[in-house]
């Protein structure tokens, strides 16, 4: 699957994958790249997009499309409901440095009749270092989001990444499946929230319903699933506690209440606080257990604290898994 995050959230890092300082495209306009689908083509992920995969790997399914995880190689996607012009107006140098990235090149073209942009982009992982290929796709009031990982310092794998990437393949009349998460979902209906965008596997709802939300309280609700971790139920909380203070890089996150829940049948930890800075933040969190994997719902809001925490709640207690 695929998740999405607004960006002046800076919920989870992953998001922070498409930070890059925005550029003019050469004054002899884009280059143009035409692929063709051919017979080692192959549908890795939830929208209509078609690689060749690298020649020596063993890729599995992955939430966001696929991985190898002996060579360290894995291929993601995403779509983030703004148009082009304007998700490229949403980065700046400020943001990728934030994210520890580093920019090394990046070219705009028009791929299979779209814009689109090419990134290589370097981010600190750890004491190591991930190298990552992401193409941008125009695909009119929405963008389709390719991305492949794999070691920085290994230039053969980083060219063969590319090669995938190139291969990439399209029809500009097919548009991405409606959003959904295979392992659960909440219900919206009759709520201010809207779905916004998709994310590698987790589901991102506004006010509004773009990303980032133009709304004066900056709320927005995400649903994803950390899989194959089973968590003893002695350890739940303070595995909950971890993940939370994870939501907002580089701020502490003062918890004011936590308290057990039931929803859907799944046990679990329901958690409020806010960031410790000098903006605070409403970070909300419900993390629910079914002995293979932890769903976890987020929500946050830096005003209208008291209606977006009842918000949250209830969406929350909507939680459904997969039957």
């Amino acid at each position: 699957m695929m998740r999405s995050f607004p960006i002046n959230t800076k919920l989870l890092p992953v998001l922070l994958l498409f930070l890059f300082i925005a550029g003019s495209a050469a004054a002899d306009g884009p280059k143009e790249i035409n692929t063709e689908k051919g017979p080692h083509h192959r549908s890795v992920f939830d929208m209509p997009v078609y690689v060749v995969l690298p020649e020596g790997c063993a890729f599995v399914k992955s939430q966001a499309g696929c991985v190898d995880k002996t060579k360290k190689i894995s291929l993601e996607s995403s779509v983030i409901r703004l148009p082009y012009a304007a998700l490229l107006e949403e980065f700046t140098e400020k943001n990728l440095k934030k994210a520890d990235m580093e920019l090394k090149m990046k070219d705009e073209f028009i791929w299979n009749g779209s814009s689109a942009m090419l990134m290589k982009i370097f981010q600190k992982k750890g004491s190591g270092m991930v190298g990552k290929w992401t193409l941008i796709i125009d695909r009119g009031n929405e963008c389709w989001i390719i991305n492949g990982l794999y070691p920085a310092k290994d230039q053969q794998r980083g060219e063969a990444v590319l090669k995938t990437i190139k291969s990439a393949y399209w029809e500009n009349g097919q548009s991405s499946p409606p959003a959904e998460i295979p392992q659960g979902n909440v219900d919206v209906y009759g709520t201010p929230l809207k779905l916004a965008g998709l994310l590698d596997g987790a589901v991102v709802y506004t006010k509004d319903g773009f990303l980032p939300t133009k709304k004066e309280d900056g709320s927005l609700f995400v649903v994803s699933r950390i899989s194959n971790t089973f968590v003893t139920p002695d350890k739940q909380a303070g595995f909950a506690k971890e993940k939370l203070q994870m939501i907002e890089k580089g701020e502490k996150i003062d918890i004011i209440s936590e308290k057990e829940v039931m929803i859907d049948g799944l046990s679990g930890i329901e958690i409020v606080g806010y960031t410790a800075g000098g903006s605070k933040k409403l970070i909300y969190q419900t993390m629910l257990f079914d002995g293979k994997n932890s769903h976890v719902m987020v929500g946050i809001a830096r005003s209208s604290i008291p209606e977006n925490l009842d918000l949250f709640q209830s969406t929350a207690e909507t939680f459904k898994t997969a039957r």
